[in-house]
């Protein structure tokens, strides 16, 4: 569970020593909600009941010491940080302890200062541990959602087309939750064991596995209105807005094509009649395909530019990528047609597209030159 933003964040301090768990007490006060336990058994019972953010706990201790505690702690809550105190004599101890599940261990006596830096990075990492675990669940319950909506159809047949398109859309964003999953990852393991503050791209990382979850989210619902026959409905909504977050949206593959997204829009709010969902899935399409247009040996360009002109606002997005044969022009809006290689492309990207651009009023044309590249001129009727 994540932890709900309105209320402190809980520490338990486990030790039977009064003089280092009152230290503790009166250090964490003033940030934390602090719980005291004077054994491990107590400790245990607060745990289930409390379910702190972060636990403090001691290793020496009479009856269950702290390396047994660990490991019911480790039982009843796999991801809760733990921070093992530990005195003089003992760091082969507090060595086990990190190979059992301990998150850091601090020596008695223990700098406040640390102590203080400690505990703010292990709160932190558990609250990113948590998220992680809640965007991986809402994955897993959508996959199942989806799994048994399509077991209950009985026109497979006629919806065969449309699961292909949602196969399609889910793949970006997919692809993203896995890539920065990876990354949250690699930081959280090199930072599990040393005192060093988590890295600042760390947050990063999780909004983003959360907003591209949100968006997973978004499209099987989008794809089940339209599956129970329910019409799009299009709504106010500023281009500029729209287009500016879908270059924030292909920031990671931009970077890893070495490729730069520069972005020309009006200064005023361009107003359009769309459908937030749908309108985003053909402008990542576009963009999609201006990366993987891009060849490795080239830095890549994207040019986006706005403009208004006789009621129309205008998109046209350029690129410096491979372009297309002259002879492949006149079908790339056809589905299932595709020229790309290794099982890249599934040839839908273009022919979605055009029939949500046509849903808007709008109209989508592509002029490409091989070895050039390619250029998407999109028209929308303004408010």
């Amino acid at each position: 569970m994540i932890a709900p933003e309105h209320r402190l964040r809980r520490v338990l301090v486990i030790d039977d020593e009064v003089g280092p768990r009152e230290s503790l007490r009166i250090l964490l006060k003033k940030e934390y909600e602090v719980l005291c336990a004077d054994s491990v058994a107590k400790g245990l019972e607060l745990l289930q009941e409390k379910q702190p953010d972060v636990v403090v706990s001691d290793i020496r201790m009479p009856g269950m010491n702290g390396i047994e505690g660990l490991r019911n702690i480790r039982k009843l809550d796999p991801e809760v940080p733990v921070i093992m105190l530990t005195g003089y004599g003992m760091l082969e101890t507090a060595q086990e302890a990190i190979r059992l599940g301990a998150n850091d261990y601090m020596k008695k006596p223990f700098d406040a200062h640390e102590m203080l830096a400690v505990i703010r990075r292990n709160v932190e990492r558990g609250d990113l541990m948590r998220r992680r675990e809640q965007s991986l669940k809402t994955l897993e319950d959508l996959n199942k959602q989806l799994l048994d909506e399509i077991a209950q159809k009985s026109r497979l047949a006629s919806m065969g087309q449309a699961s292909a398109e949602l196969v399609h859309d889910l793949r970006n964003p997919i692809t993203i939750i896995l890539g920065y999953v990876q990354l949250l990852a690699q930081d959280l393991n090199q930072n599990a064991i040393h005192h060093a503050s988590l890295p600042p791209d760390t947050s990063d990382y999780m909004d983003a596995i959360e907003q591209n979850v949100k968006r997973c989210k978004d499209l099987i619902e989008s794809w089940l209105d339209l599956s129970r026959n329910q019409r799009m409905t299009l709504k106010p909504l500023n281009l500029n807005e729209v287009m500016a977050e879908i270059i924030a949206w292909a920031k990671p593959m931009a970077l890893s094509k070495r490729a730069v997204i520069e972005c020309r829009l009006p200064a005023q709010p361009v107003g359009i009649l769309g459908h937030d969902i749908q309108l985003k899935r053909a402008l990542q399409n576009i963009i999609g395909n201006a990366l993987d247009a891009i060849p490795e040996s080239t830095s890549g360009h994207i040019l986006v530019e706005g403009s208004v002109q006789d009621g129309q606002a205008r998109l046209v997005i350029s690129d410096n990528g491979e372009g297309i044969e002259s002879e492949h022009l006149p079908h790339i809006f056809e589905p299932f047609y595709t020229k790309k290689s290794g099982g890249r492309g599934t040839g839908l990207g273009l022919f979605i597209t055009q029939k949500i651009i046509q849903d808007h009023g709008g109209d989508i044309s592509v002029h490409s030159i091989r070895g050039e590249g390619t250029r998407v001129t999109l028209t929308f009727p303004m408010l």
